[in-house]
């Protein structure tokens, strides 16, 4: 997946190499806080969002309050925190607890010989690895860095752990081959929708969405549900470019198709008190992932707005 730095790609580049990265990448020092709140909400993509923990001695915008700013970020459910100058293993309780959240997925950015060193522990804590090239290179020499950096990706890539590499403006997320499964009505498609799809799409490999047949809907919704058949709303989810395979449901219960297609998380957002299949994909020691439900749009209000 493509990523790009979103102060970098506004201000220097065209807009079209805007809209077409897959997430957006925020260096935090770059912007205020109220920069950062009106950047969060109004735009719609999937976030990176580098936090420093330590004190740094290049030259930026803003010295934020690491404690207070992970806080912050933890409100607003970001796909992806990276944390600067990992070296141990100790931060990482600390940093989940601060956002108090379990959808945030927390990556270490590794830019230190002690980091190097420890890196067999830190894979195994968190969510996702990063070598920050200069800043190793900086402490042990760039000859020592390339090595350094081949192997870690290599370790990752070993363990099926998720990594970005660095490339200036443009950074690559490698996927972790792991299956995703989520699922819905996805009647009148709309931005909440697609933006609950990305989500998903951000944690494995192959994502496989579930749409919920015409007699379920009808029993959960009432007669004049869904406005679309299963089978448009079918080949509309399948085109779209973050799904890889578009299956009917049944019924809202995924069971059925989760032993088919073995997925090893589940996506379904947090409005939901009880998420059907949730014990599935525990008891086969997987993981139940819950984004933000987009409050902003709903297919009901649509369709009463359209009565």
């Amino acid at each position: 997946m493509l990523l790009i730095s979103y102060n970098l790609a506004i201000k220097k580049h065209k807009k079209d190499f805007y809209e077409k990265a897959d997430v957006l990448r925020l260096n935090s020092p770059w912007y205020t806080k109220e920069e950062l709140d009106e950047i969060l909400r109004k735009v719609h993509k999937p976030k990176f969002i580098d936090i420093n923990i330590k004190k740094r001695t290049k030259a930026k915008k803003v010295e934020h309050d690491f404690k207070e700013l992970l806080t912050f970020v933890g409100q607003h459910n970001i796909e992806w925190v990276a944390i600067s100058n990992v070296e141990t293993t100790d931060i990482y309780g600390e940093v989940r607890k601060l956002l108090n959240n379990d959808i945030t997925n927390i990556c270490a950015k590794i830019e230190s010989k002690k980091g190097c060193d420890n890196i067999n522990s830190i894979i195994e804590t968190f969510d996702g690895i990063m070598v920050d090239n200069e800043d190793l290179a900086t402490d042990i020499g760039w000859e020592n860095a390339v090595k350094e950096k081949d192997k870690i990706y290599g370790l990752c890539k070993s363990k099926n752990i998720p990594h970005f590499r660095l490339g200036g403006v443009i950074f690559e997320y490698i996927n972790p081959k792991k299956v995703v499964y989520t699922y819905g009505v996805w009647d009148l498609l709309h931005p909440g929708h697609i933006n609950m799809i990305k989500q998903a799409k951000m944690q494995g490999e192959t994502l496989i969405v579930g749409v919920v047949g015409d007699n379920a809907v009808k029993e959960k919704k009432g007669n004049d549900r869904p406005i679309q058949t299963q089978d448009d709303r079918l080949e509309i989810v399948s085109n779209l470019k973050d799904v890889d395979i578009a299956v009917i449901q049944d019924t809202y219960d995924p069971v059925p198709n989760l032993e088919k297609y073995q997925p090893d998380i589940l996506v379904k957002g947090n409005d939901w008190d009880y998420i059907p299949g949730q014990e599935w994909i525990e008891k086969h020691g997987g993981k139940l992932i819950k984004p933000a439900y987009s409050k902003a749009w709903s297919t009901s209000k649509t369709v009463e707005k359209m009565k």
